[in-house]
């Protein structure tokens, strides 16, 4: 039975649709421009909310809007972990992720960061052209992920993880705003399509990991710090009690998910707006200065994210629109950024504006559920555009850039072709 329905003086959107998908910021604009930042999913049994301020509220609204049912359209089916659950098992397992997902901790690899990204750019540098995309913006979020997990990236053959984890990534994702659960979608999908195996086979890697991780903690081979699922599985939450193997589990999927595709997005939308903003690319490269409030504007105007869903706990009223208990919303955060009332003239990238105000944009979320990975993902843009710029002397597009349309939640690039001078 559904439980949403069209609203007088509100837009009605396909947030799957091709439309949407190509025009979203447009959409967006009307939103803002129309008065009304609301709409009903015409696709899909859902609401969503494009104010930023309107955002905030239903987001400091913590007995009311939760996340228990996950931040997808469909209901979560299993146990879910941080952004699908509220406090107090929220608190405690922030407070876990607190300790073994710490800034000191990103900083311990920094070194290793910048060392692989630029032995990437050492493998292409004389070919004075790559698809930026997937030469760096893939692998290079994948690998942190996966230093932090202790996961190679590699099978014991020597062949690379990275097609077959990002075939399922792009599938799980990509099911996010369909009104089935994840697990029904990928059901549908069946064993044989190379995203489920792939979601499959990642999923296979991450119960053999947990295993290894027990095995050589327990015969003293690893030390509890040797990455964050030994931290798990040896450090107790305040009430002295530990996470569940299932919850572990959940923690290594999200954490892949979340702290990879995202930036992977991030990354590479930066380039694309250096290298088509008139004089931002000459801006940056000649103050480096400049680095923070490009990620920040592009982060922005180019949010990796559209949304994620809450869902309400009681019946409530919206906007005038009474809705029924565990209704599904949309928060857009990416139109949150685009809301006129916070961000002056806000289709337009700019390096001027002041980069405390820019950084009231929405993409790392708001209020309890802000995203731990903040950080983390700041530091590989740094990272990233203080080995690229240098290197990459005169960079320039070199073909169609074509955008990423597999994973209608998410918004960004699926290729980069760049060149420069050798």
């Amino acid at each position: 039975m559904t439980k949403t329905h069209s609203v007088e003086s509100w837009s009605e959107i396909d947030f799957n649709s091709e439309p949407f998908l190509t025009d979203f910021k447009q959409i967006y604009e009307a939103l803002h421009s129309g008065g009304c930042p609301y709409a009903h999913s015409s696709m899909g049994d859902h609401y969503a909310v494009g104010s930023h301020q309107h955002i905030m509220d239903i987001l400091k609204q913590y007995d009311v809007w939760k996340s228990k049912f996950g931040p997808a359209l469909g209901y979560l089916e299993t146990p879910g972990v941080l952004v699908s659950v509220d406090p107090p098992e929220h608190t405690f397992e922030v407070r876990i992720v607190a300790e073994c997902f710490s800034k000191e901790i990103f900083e311990a690899l920094r070194s290793e960061m910048e060392t692989f990204v630029h032995a990437k750019i050492d493998a292409f540098f004389g070919d004075g052209e790559v698809d930026l995309h997937e030469a760096v913006s893939v692998p290079f979020p994948l690998f942190v992920i996966h230093k932090l997990l202790g996961i190679p990236l590699e099978d014991p053959d020597g062949s690379s993880r990275i097609p077959w984890i990002r075939d399922g990534l792009i599938t799980s994702v990509g099911t996010m705003v369909e009104p089935a659960s994840r697990e029904s979608s990928l059901r549908r999908l069946g064993p044989d399509h190379s995203g489920v195996a792939g979601a499959i086979r990642t999923q296979n890697m991450y119960v053999d990991h947990l295993a290894t991780c027990k095995a050589k903690l327990e015969s003293g081979e690893w030390e509890d710090d040797a990455n964050i699922v030994c931290r798990f599985l040896t450090k107790p939450g305040p009430d002295g009690t530990y996470l569940s193997d299932d919850k572990i589990l959940g923690f290594m999927a999200f954490l892949e998910t979340a702290g990879s595709a995202t930036t992977t997005i991030m990354l590479s939308n930066i380039i694309h707006r250096l290298l088509t903003e008139p004089g931002a690319y000459e801006r940056v490269c000649d103050d480096p200065s400049l680095i923070p409030l490009v990620m920040e504007e592009t982060l922005r105007l180019d949010s990796p994210v559209q949304g994620l869903f809450r869902t309400n706990d009681q019946e409530v009223e919206l906007n005038g629109c009474q809705l029924k208990q565990d209704t599904k919303v949309m928060l857009l955060w990416a139109a949150g950024n685009l809301d006129p009332e916070v961000f002056e003239d806000p289709m337009r990238f700019s390096l001027d504006r002041d980069l405390a105000k820019v950084r009231r944009h929405l993409s790392f979320g708001y209020g309890t559920h802000f995203c731990r990975g903040a950080p983390l993902a700041r530091m590989e843009g740094e990272i990233f555009l203080n080995a690229i710029l240098p290197r990459l002397k005169n960079l320039r597009l070199n073909g169609e850039v074509m955008m990423e349309k597999r994973i209608p939640v998410l918004q960004g690039i699926r290729s980069l072709p760049v060149a420069w001078d050798v």
